[in-house]
């Protein structure tokens, strides 16, 4: 036993030498100072990869390990050596050559890479030449990689382990009550479930009159909920918009109107609240956007937070708080591309399957002590709209392939009209997602009736903004039309037994005062929503939308270009980048083809004068150049 260890230990030095210098060239690459997470975290997210790293290295070299105990070992150390030598030689090539060509973008001479190629071709040549001309025996011993593992790799090991050890310590001291006490209610409470769609429009809803069946399982859900038909986003990205529906409050007043504006960081939101009341809070997300990591809300989660999707590397290290940080996902990307078995055995989607995050919602739902709150994010029917048997092209008759390729440079931007075929194919496969997103609502809430807890939970199905396919825009951000923000709202209330078809107008920031009223919570007033319990008033109230413009040609845009307002049925869009406004009849113009602004001048006053209000709450600085008289 002791010449097999010995054996393996020489196999796998050199070998882990080499996947810590591997691992440190991605790290000088993917770093940035400008991520937002701290910074041992994100230390902590990139350890994780290099321990998966490593742990495949040592599992890999078992095998020649056995083989070298029995047979000629000196070969397999050799062939070892040799593969070891020229992997290094790869490497260095490789991230030499990026190195060259990240400076060729930073200075924007392209034609540099070929000369600077070429100039350290000739000079390595000469030099090269040099030392054979040259070459005198020399008595020291030359550098080998067991050197490099003794000076270099294990140190750096060590330090990732240590690091690891700490990060993993710090949650199970959390987890294993060291957290804060909390009040406990006096009464009971109801449960309360919130789940979260991304990117799910009521337009493909049969749910709400769409031609296909997208989703059966609603259609019968409704006969027992509350299906609210006027429900409006105000937002048409993650982040604002799940802010939005974790606070209550509008974009204006908690001031994160954009993903790339600082994380909501104050005690007033609903997760917070229901904590103070006994509650247990637990979240599972299928979206780094939607994680209360970036939303900055995970210090009022008690019972903690699942993120289900890729870069999940050892997923033991992600399930007791080794969280995904920006920089980790950048390093998992570029290791992903070579080295596939990286998040074995978990999927390594871009995202967290919707079958993956109902089984980890329905194993939640038997482990949370009552009262609890459980949010669940559901990445479809998002993009890329893809989907297993038997939902797969059932109605697409262009492949979900082809479709992107031929997309892949108009997603959440501007695409010509003779691309209309391929959006259209996409259409079809977001509905295919929204049929798959519906079987497995299915899933749920059939595990959730047979739990003694179902009668005393109130479950709430929303999303954070819609979807367009339609209008010269594809999927979502920067419209604000019916397309992007136009919502679905189900409502189940404990105990409830028929189901309500709803028309009054509501949105997001209603839905935090509807869960607080129903657990029994006087809802407080830095909530800018209305309890949908007893409504009243809400004809009179307008609705706000912001949208979100993504990067283009190297712009970031840190506010919104664009605000929306809808008062009884007219909507008005104002685009405060340009100073330019749109105006529509919604009962008139479901479409919104037929823009009334030069024609209702009084009216477009009458809406800025609103909009304005908002514009004006002190957490928002967005600029706006319109104005109604030109």
């Amino acid at each position: 036993m002791t010449s097999f260890f010995y054996i393996y230990g020489k196999i796998a030095r050199p070998w882990l030498t080499l996947v810590v210098y591997v691992w440190i060239l991605e790290l000088l690459a993917t770093f940035s100072a400008r991520d937002p997470e701290p910074l041992f975290d994100r230390i902590a997210d990139c350890s994780a990869i290099l321990a998966t790293l490593s742990f495949w290295i040592c599992t890999g070299v078992l095998l020649p390990s056995l083989i070298a105990l029995f047979d000629n070992r000196l070969t397999i150390f050799t062939l070892s050596a040799f593969a070891l030598k020229v992997a290094t030689i790869l490497v260095t090539a490789f991230y030499f050559v990026r190195w060259i060509f990240n400076w060729a973008a930073l200075f924007g001479a392209t034609n540099a890479v070929t000369y600077l190629l070429l100039g350290v071709g000739l000079l390595l040549a000469v030099w090269s030449g040099f030392r054979l001309k040259n070459r005198v025996q020399s008595t020291a011993a030359p550098v080998t990689l067991e050197h490099g593992w003794c000076y270099f790799a294990r140190p750096v090991l060590l330090a990732a382990i240590v690091i690891l050890v700490v990060k993993l310590s710090n949650n199970f001291w959390w987890e294993s009550g060291a957290r804060p006490s909390f009040a406990h209610p006096s009464a009971r409470r109801p449960n309360v479930v919130l789940l979260t769609a991304d990117a799910l429009r009521a337009q493909n809803m049969s749910l709400y009159g769409y031609h296909r069946k997208t989703t059966p399982f609603l259609d019968r859900f409704a006969s027992e909920s509350n299906v609210y038909t006027q429900m409006h986003a105000n937002s048409t990205s993650t982040r604002p918009s799940l802010t939005t529906i974790l606070t209550g409050k509008d974009p204006f007043s908690h001031g994160r109107l954009t993903k790339f504006l600082p994380v909501y960081d104050s005690p007033e939101n609903l997760v917070a609240l229901l904590r103070d009341q006994g509650y247990t809070t637990a979240a599972i997300s299928s979206n780094a956007d939607a994680t209360f990591y970036y939303l900055g809300l995970i210090k009022y989660l008690v019972h903690g937070e699942y993120p289900n999707f890729r870069r999940l590397t050892l997923s033991f290290l992600r399930d007791n708080g080794v969280y995904p940080t920006r920089s980790g996902t950048r390093m998992y990307d570029e290791f992903a591309r070579w080295f596939f078995p990286l998040g074995y055995p978990e999927r390594t989607l871009g995202y967290g399957a919707a079958s993956d995050t109902i089984a980890l919602a329905t194993q939640t739902l038997t482990k949370l002590p009552e009262p609890f709150f459980l949010f669940v994010h559901l990445h479809e029917p998002h993009d890329p709209y893809e989907t297993p048997p038997p939902f797969k092209d059932k109605y697409a008759r262009v492949g979900n392939r082809e479709a992107r390729e031929k997309l892949s440079g108009f997603y959440y931007g501007r695409y010509q009209p003779d691309l209309q075929p391929f959006v259209d194919a996409e259409r079809d496969h977001y509905d295919e997602a929204i049929e798959y997103l519906d079987a497995e609502l299915e899933q749920f809430v059939n595990a959730l009736r047979r739990s003694p807890k179902s009668q005393n939970t109130l479950l709430v199905l929303t999303t954070d903004h819609g979807e367009s396919f339609e209008r010269g825009f594809l999927n979502h951000g920067d419209d604000l039309y019916e397309s992007s923000i136009h919502v679905p709202l189900v409502i189940k209330f404990p105990g409830q037994q028929k189901g309500e078809r709803l028309f009054f107008p509501v949105q997001s920031i209603d839905i935090a005062p509807t869960i607080v009223e129903t657990a029994g919570i006087a809802v407080p007033n830095w909530m800018d929503g209305v309890s949908l319990i007893k409504p009243e008033g809400l004809d009179r109230r307008e609705k706000i939308a912001v949208n979100y413009k993504d990067p283009a040609r190297g712009k970031i845009y840190d506010q919104p270009t664009k605000a929306a307002i809808r008062w009884r049925q007219f909507k008005m869009i104002v685009s405060c980048d340009v100073g330019r406004a749109e105006l529509y009849d919604l009962d008139q113009d479901s479409g919104e083809r037929n823009d009334l602004f030069q024609s209702s001048p009084a009216l477009v006053g009458e809406l800025w004068e609103k909009l304005q209000r908002h514009l004006a709450k002190s957490a928002a600085k967005m600029p706006c150049l319109f104005h109604p008289n030109g």
